[in-house]
């Protein structure tokens, strides 16, 4: 049996490799020509691979399209999960978690566009999962929020809309960060959001 294991698991870590290459060029290639303009075809062309073979890795366009939500979703999630377990004030959590959002825009600007642009695309039980995981994201900001008030670190507000603010904030920088990132790292244009943001909701030590 463990023979048997050790033999698949060169099999199993190679096809997980290549549908995260596939899945890299696809969001590349919906970055440059959007998800209605490319077709498997275009797709398995990026890659190199016939579209036979994509369609071993991936059934449809829409299980891509899933895929990435969820690698984006995921590397959000584990950034907030972290920064929950630090002994650090609110507002620096805000910062951080802006960073993270900037640092996946800069690192994977394919990803975030899909995941922005087309999360109406997904349909039946992936855009379920995906939608559960997005409501825990905003759960978790909502929290920090939450955290910063019951602490007296924040003025007095109305948590959902604060997070609301915060998140469209940070992740409509999808829309213009890209073009920049070379120029200004992500900390520094988190910090840079985040002193105008923080200034509304922050209670001042004087």
């Amino acid at each position: 049996m463990a023979t048997r294991a050790r033999k698949q698991r060169p099999t199993s870590e190679a096809h997980g490799g290549k549908r995260l290459e596939i899945i890299q060029h696809c969001a590349n290639l919906f970055d440059k020509v959007g998800y209605h303009g490319t077709s498997m075809q275009m797709l398995a062309d990026e890659v190199g691979l016939g579209k036979p073979t994509l369609y071993h890795y991936f059934r449809s366009k829409a299980e891509i399209l899933y895929a990435i939500h969820e690698i984006h979703i995921n590397a959000l999630l584990a950034g907030v999960e972290n920064l929950e377990r630090k002994d650090l004030h609110p507002g620096q959590l805000l910062r951080n978690a802006c960073t993270d959002m900037l640092n996946q825009i800069a690192d994977h600007p394919g990803y975030v566009r899909a995941f922005m642009d087309h999360y109406s695309e997904l349909e039946g039980d992936m855009r379920k999962n995906i939608r559960q995981r997005r409501n825990q994201y905003f759960a978790s900001i909502c929290a920090v929020i939450e955290r910063g008030i019951n602490e007296g670190c924040f003025v007095p507000c109305d948590v959902e809309l604060t997070a609301y603010g915060f998140l469209g904030m940070c992740q409509w920088a999808y829309k213009w960060y890209p073009a920049m990132h070379k120029k200004r790292s992500p900390e520094s244009v988190a910090n840079s959001l985040c002193d105008v943001f923080l200034k509304g909701l922050e209670i001042s030590a004087a």
